[in-house]
């Protein structure tokens, strides 16, 4: 892995972490990444610093090492038609997926001042955050928090309590009380991460 604690000569070293692209066509590829959430393209140097760029369309998922302990970020490639109640045009975009079950928390980073694609979240409590590996110019990145559905459609968390306890069906008594035992914050990803992983268990 040393090898690759160097990015390319030419590139923000700050902006590169070592991952992993898994391309539709099922290669693979290894190197120094770098993700542009704007525009749903992720790009992997090789050590002879030769420079790949893949939209969304090409890949079905990746990984970056280095920012999370203990695993990897990983990267879905998904349909998506961006949350249009008019059209169900879907086309591929890059989600962040957070845990694994009959339901998936997701997100996926918007950029504060060039939000077009995504709207943006009800809650104001949603940190800015801005990870080192994402190509931005200089603005900070805002996340928004989606479910994954097992039928494969993706809905926007609004307000993270209202939509939530919507999809809980016949355990939403369960899950509200949960919630509401160990004191957690539908408004903290974290704590939300908590109370989705408790409905997968039921």
């Amino acid at each position: 892995m040393q090898g690759w604690a160097q990015a390319p000569q030419g590139f923000d070293t700050e902006r590169w972490l070592y991952g992993k692209v898994v391309l539709v066509t099922g290669d693979s590829l290894e190197g120094a990444v770098i993700y542009h959430p704007a525009e749903d393209v992720v790009q992997i140097a090789s050590e002879d610093g030769i420079v790949s760029s893949f939209s969304a369309v090409n890949v079905s998922h990746f990984m970056i090492s280095g920012v999370y302990k203990g695993k990897p970020q990983l990267f879905r490639s998904l349909p998506w038609n961006r949350g249009s109640l008019e059209s169900d045009f879907r086309v591929p975009v890059f989600f962040e997926q957070i845990n694994q079950g009959e339901l998936v928390l997701m997100k996926r980073y918007v950029g504060l001042t060039t939000a077009k694609g995504d709207q943006q979240p009800a809650s104001a409590s949603l940190q800015a955050v801005y990870f080192p590996h994402f190509a931005t110019e200089g603005d900070g990145l805002q996340e928004v928090l989606y479910m994954l559905l097992p039928d494969g459609e993706i809905v926007q968390l609004r307000k993270n309590k209202k939509d939530l306890l919507k999809l809980c069906g016949v355990h939403t008594g369960k899950v509200k009380q949960f919630a509401k035992a160990r004191k957690l914050d539908y408004k903290k990803s974290q704590d939300l991460l908590s109370i989705v992983d408790y409905y997968n268990t039921l």
